[in-house]
C-alpha cells in the first residue's frame, strides 16, 4: 500500500504530461513524430533483414541441394542461347533472331509481364525446331531438360487419340495449373503438334491470354512453345516464290511468312486445326523454319563430326554422308529432311573409319 502511494504522484504526473504532449506536441522536449517515424523505419528495416535472411538461408540451405524456382536455378542466360544458335543453327536467320529476341524480352521484363510468352515453330523435319527448343531449355534452366520446371509433351505419346480429346483437355489443364503453382516461370513444350487431336488446346486459351492470373496462380511469367511440321511445304513454296522474284534468302523477314503459317495452321489437320488459340490471337510469334539447302546440311555434318575429333573432315567422307543422309525436293534445291538424319550417319561413318585405321595398325 505504501509502495502504491509512494509512486502514485509520479504516475499521475507522467499521465498528465503524456496527455499534454498529445494535445500540444510542441511542449515536449523530444519530437514524438520523429520517434514514431524512427520506430516505423526500424520495423521496416527489421522486416527487410528478415526477408533477406530468409532468402539467403533458403538459397544456401535447402535450395543448394534441391531445385527451387529462383534465379539460382532459372538463370535465363540469353547470351548462352545466342552463342549456341550462332554456332550451330544454320539457314535460319529469321527463327534464330525471333526466338532470341522473344526470350530475351520476356525475361528482361519478367516482373512486368502481362501474358505468357507463346511461340509456334513451324517447318519441315530437320530444319532445327527441336534443336532451338533444346537450347532454350539449356539456357534458361540450370538442370536443363532434367528440370522439374520443364514440361514436354509428345503428340503420339501423350495425346494419340482424337476420341479421347475431352479427357486430354482436363488432364492438360490440371497439369499446367499444378506446374504453375510450383513455379510461375515454367516452360511447356508441345512437340508433334500436327499429331495431336484438334481442339486439345482450346482448354488452355484462358491461361495464355493477357492478365492470366488469380490470387493462387500466375501464368504471366511462363513460356509455351509449340513445334509442328505443319506448313513446312507452304514455307518452302513461299521462299521459292520470293527467291524467284529476286530476293536473297537472307533478305527474307518474318512478315513474309507469318500470315502463311497462321492460315496453314488453322486450316490443316492437327492440334491447331480450327483452334481457339489462333482465333483468340494468343500466339505471339509464328516462327518459320526455312527449308535447308545443301550448304546448310554440310555445315550440320561438319559440326556433328567435330564432336568426335579435331581433325578436318575429308571431302570424301562429307560427300558420302550427304549421299546417305539427304534427299531433295523436286527442285533439287531444298533438302526434304534437313539435318534430321545427320547425327547417326556421322556417328556410324566415323566409327567405321576408326575401325579401318585400327585394322591397318594391327
Amino acid at each position: 500500500m505504501r509502495l502504491v502511494k509512494r509512486y502514485h504522484a509520479q504516475v499521475v504526473l507522467f499521465g498528465m504530461l503524456a496527455v499534454n504532449f498529445a494535445v500540444q506536441p510542441s511542449t515536449a522536449w523530444f519530437d514524438i513524430s520523429k520517434v514514431l517515424d524512427t520506430a516505423s523505419d526500424a520495423i521496416g528495416s527489421a522486416k527487410n533483414v528478415m526477408k533477406t535472411s530468409y532468402k539467403y538461408v533458403k538459397t544456401n540451405g535447402y535450395c543448394a541441394f534441391a531445385e527451387c524456382c529462383n534465379e539460382v536455378h532459372i538463370h535465363s542466360d540469353v547470351t548462352e542461347l545466342r552463342n549456341a544458335l550462332q554456332k550451330s543453327l544454320f539457314g535460319q536467320h529469321i527463327a534464330g533472331q525471333v526466338v532470341l529476341n522473344a526470350i530475351g524480352g520476356h525475361f528482361e521484363n519478367i516482373n512486368k509481364s502481362v501474358k505468357p510468352l507463346v511461340m509456334s515453330l513451324h517447318g519441315l523435319p530437320g530444319t532445327g525446331k527441336n534443336f532451338v527448343a533444346e537450347h532454350v531449355i539449356r539456357a534458361l534452366y540450370k538442370k536443363g531438360a532434367d528440370s522439374n520446371f520443364v514440361h514436354k509433351y509428345l503428340g503420339r505419346i501423350h495425346f494419340p487419340l482424337q476420341s479421347e480429346v475431352e479427357s486430354y483437355k482436363q488432364t492438360l489443364l490440371t497439369d499446367i495449373k499444378v506446374a504453375i503453382a510450383k513455379c510461375p516461370q515454367s516452360l511447356f513444350i508441345f512437340d508433334e503438334v500436327e499429331k495431336m487431336p484438334s481442339g486439345l488446346f482450346d482448354a488452355i486459351v484462358g491461361l495464355l491470354d493477357h492478365h492470366a492470373y488469380t490470387k493462387q496462380l500466375d501464368f504471366r511469367q511462363s513460356i509455351f512453345i509449340f513445334l509442328s511440321n505443319v506448313a513446312g511445304p507452304e514455307i518452302a513454296n513461299r521462299l521459292k516464290y520470293l527467291v524467284d522474284g529476286g530476293r536473297w534468302r537472307e533478305e527474307t523477314q518474318l512478315h513474309d511468312f507469318e500470315s502463311t503459317l497462321e492460315i496453314a495452321s488453322y486450316n490443316l489437320v492437327g492440334g491447331l486445326y480450327k483452334s481457339e488459340l489462333i482465333e483468340s490471337h494468343v500466339i505471339d510469334h509464328f516462327v518459320p523454319f526455312l527449308p535447308l539447302e545443301l550448304r546448310h546440311v554440310e555445315n550440320c555434318i561438319r559440326v556433328e563430326y567435330s564432336k568426335y575429333t579435331n581433325e578436318k573432315m575429308s571431302d570424301e567422307m562429307l560427300s558420302a554422308i550427304v549421299k546417305e543422309a539427304i534427299t531433295f525436293d523436286e527442285t533439287g534445291l531444298y533438302s526434304n529432311n534437313g539435318c534430321k538424319r545427320v547425327s547417326k550417319k556421322v556417328e556410324a561413318l566415323y566409327y567405321g573409319q576408326e575401325r579401318k585405321k585400327l585394322k591397318k595398325e594391327l
